[in-house]
């Protein structure tokens, strides 16, 4: 990285000839240039100024700065001038100030031709005057929501940089919209443009004065993520009121401390039934959905089943103990004794499930499939996903109705039947890119118990594609770590710690304590640390992960 701002460096390296380095730094922000034009802007009075030109190039290379061309030069460097503008074009304020450490090549602009300094301190100044005009159109919206205080903040980050307050010659206009404009600006933030004038009236000289403040695009697009005021929880809630109920869980979420009497049914219904949407492939957001509703029975369960969705048992184990006994309990508590390695208690859950509703019977009957997977019944697993998989559709349970089917095909492979289910599997899932990666990770497990570690891997392979896709951080730290397994057991051991090392990074990054436990356990087992293997294992019994330690733990005592 080229540093031009608060001084001139080259990042990683000693190299601090001047010259070429603001010759990299004008290539940089300025394109390309010819041979000529460089050399009468940099040396107009050297007696050879060519030969100037080549030596600072050379110098250049031998510093690891590309500058490529013949007749005409660009210079191939990262420069964090460049990226200014860059981060400024995205509106990425946090980010640009943080990349401004101050003046545009601050001391080192002596000794320079007139032209060239001249650029200099133009490029010094516009850089500023860019800087604080991105800075005054954002305060600008804020003052005309009535945000002065977020407003004023603000300004006053940007007017503290070195070089910023002597260019800030524009003041920002302070005065607030009219409380109808405001009113109508959160209602198009919310919704857009297009559905919001089917759901709202909004007048064509609001939209003319959103406009002219610069809190819309001239087709009508918000340039503002407006904070959640008071303001802007009316808006939600009258929009929350309007909306079909399944549009309307954002608007009663944001507005549910504004909720009257009249709200507090359908909004609870609307919340609930979006965290059960939600709580397969994105328990952490179902979690929140339901964190300010009362915790009555409905609500506690559903809480469960994201925590257990979530890998967190015991929390979950602990949730239930205050639900009333029913199938649907007995349902998710079989489940979380499986994973507890309570076998005997999974089981007696598992037959209670079976006399409740379509979906506990298929929770019922998928933990039963688990269970005789687990025995080595293979034939009779297969059949009860089978069942499962028929309660799950039945129930409008489409992501557990294909992940009994993909149990199923674990159970066929077994068997030596699978390759057909699973392929049928995939197919289904086609537009659901992360329950595909999670199949794609059960067969490869299955491709490794049958040898086939080359097949094992490719498959893992495509199931870290699909996740990072879609940004799973969760299904991408599982890729990795069983990937970092497979090369563990083909002693690739250099492959193997930096497989384990990102999905200890992308566990930590996800607050998913299962994959810590189980990628820290794996990258303590590679490295011969009993201490940290042993920790590991206590943090998964911890957890309620207790089948899991006792694996670990067998392995332990073998070593």
């Amino acid at each position: 990285m080229l540093r031009t701002l608060g001084g001139l460096r080259l990042e990683g390296t000693s190299f601090s000839k001047r010259k070429p380095l603001i010759l990299a730094a004008f290539l940089a922000l300025e394109g390309p240039k010819s041979r000529r034009y460089l050399q009468e802007l940099f040396w107009p009075r050297a007696e050879d100024p060519q030969n100037s030109l080549s030596v600072a190039l050379s110098q250049l290379k031998r510093a690891g700065v590309g500058v490529a061309g013949g007749e005409v030069l660009e210079a191939r460097v990262a420069c964090d001038a460049l990226l200014l503008k860059e981060a400024l074009g995205r509106g990425q304020l946090e980010e640009a100030r943080a990349l401004y450490r101050g003046r545009f090549l601050e001391g080192a602009d002596e000794d320079l031709s007139e032209e060239l300094e001249e650029w200099v301190w133009s490029t010094r100044e516009a850089l500023a005057q860019a800087l604080y005009e991105a800075h005054r159109k954002e305060t600008e919206k804020r003052f005309a929501l009535g945000l002065k205080e977020e407003g004023e903040a603000l300004l006053r980050k940007v007017l503290a940089l070195p070089g910023v307050a002597e260019v800030a010659e524009e003041e920002p206009e302070r005065r607030p919209l009219p409380e109808e404009v405001r009113l109508a600006f959160y209602g198009l933030a919310f919704l857009g443009p297009v559905r919001a004038g089917e759901v709202l009236r909004v007048s064509a000289d609001s939209l003319e004065i959103l406009w002219r403040r610069g809190l819309l695009t001239p087709t009508g697009e918000p340039t503002f993520l407006p904070p959640p005021t008071l303001e802007a929880r009316r808006v939600a809630l009258e929009l929350a009121r309007r909306l079909p109920l399944s549009e309307a869980a954002p608007y009663y979420r944001l507005s549910l401390p504004l909720w009257q009497e009249g709200d507090a049914s359908r909004g609870k219904r609307a919340l609930l039934d979006l965290a059960r949407r939600e709580v397969e492939e994105n328990p952490r957001e179902a979690l929140a959905l339901l964190q300010d509703l009362a915790p009555d029975p409905e609500v506690l369960l559903l809480r469960a089943r994201a925590l257990e969705r979530l890998g967190r048992y015991a929390e979950a184990l602990a949730l239930l103990e205050e639900v009333p006994e029913d199938p649907r309990k007995s349902a998710l508590k079989g489940v979380l004794c499986f994973r507890m390695g309570e076998k005997t208690r999974a089981r007696e859950e598992a037959e209670k499930a079976l006399q409740g509703d379509p979906y506990s019977q298929g929770e019922g009957w998928n933990l039963l499939g688990l269970l005789l997977l687990g025995e080595g019944r293979f034939q009779e697993a297969a059949e009860a996903f089978s069942r499962a998989a028929v309660r799950f559709l039945l129930s409008g349970e489409r992501v557990r109705h294909l992940g009994a089917l993909g149990n199923r095909a674990v159970a066929l492979a077994e068997l030596g039947q699978g390759e057909e289910a699973f392929q049928e599997v995939l197919e289904a899932t086609e537009g659901h890119p992360l329950l595909q990666a999670r199949f794609l990770l059960n067969l490869g497990v299955v491709k490794e118990r049958q040898g086939l570690s080359q097949e094992a891997e490719g498959l893992y392979q495509r199931a870290l594609a699909l996740a990072e896709g879609v940004g799973n951080l969760e299904a991408v730290g599982r890729a990795w770590n069983n990937l970092g397994a497979l090369y563990h057991r083909q002693r690739r051991k250099e492959e193997a710690q930096a497989a384990y090392e990102k999905a200890l990074e992308l566990a930590r990054q996800a607050g998913e304590r299962l994959l810590l436990a189980a990628a820290l356990a794996n990258w303590a087992e590679l490295r011969g640390d009993r201490a940290a293997l042993e920790e590991a294992i206590r943090v998964l019994e911890e957890a309620g992960h207790q089948a899991l330690a006792q694996r670990y733990r067998a392995r332990l005592g073998e070593a």
